[in-house]
């Protein structure tokens, strides 16, 4: 069984959410201290837009733009903390499917850090994405609560 410091790549899931935040904080701590790779994932949760805003292109560009916006400072944050190599992945549609069906098959990642609760209505408040991912995902997964 792998060892913390034995895995080479971590991906983490990140959202304004406090668990993701922990998570993010926790993966970078990891990939500091090990010398890993921190690859660091972002989805647009297109479900939780209304109608209007889904079908707005300005509005859908806007998101998009805040997305990749956020994943720049999250990696100038992980560069600043000493981590070397650091890759940045985005994508649309439901986080736990988009994380474990495109984005790690995608990667070299050997652990999946993730927060125990998503930013968003009931399915946060129940842990469905975290849920989802522990039972879907290839590689050994850490929840972070």
């Amino acid at each position: 069984m792998k060892g913390v410091d034995e895995f080479k790549n971590i991906l983490v899931g990140v959202d304004e959410s406090e668990g993701a935040q922990k998570a993010f904080q926790y993966a970078v701590k990891q990939a500091s201290k090990t010398g890993a790779a921190l690859l660091i994932a972002s989805i647009l949760e297109i479900e939780e837009l209304n109608v209007y805003e889904a079908l707005d292109p300005e509005y859908l560009s806007q998101k998009q733009s805040q997305l990749l916006l956020n994943l720049k400072k999250y990696k100038q944050y992980a560069e600043n903390s000493g981590v070397k190599n650091i890759q940045l992945y985005s994508g649309e549609g439901d986080p736990a499917e988009e994380i474990t069906k495109t984005i790690l098959p995608a990667t070299s990642a050997d652990i999946l850090i993730i927060g125990s609760r998503s930013m968003h209505g009931i399915k946060g408040y129940f842990g469905s994405h975290a849920t989802y991912m522990v039972k879907n995902s290839p590689i050994s997964i850490t929840v972070i609560k």
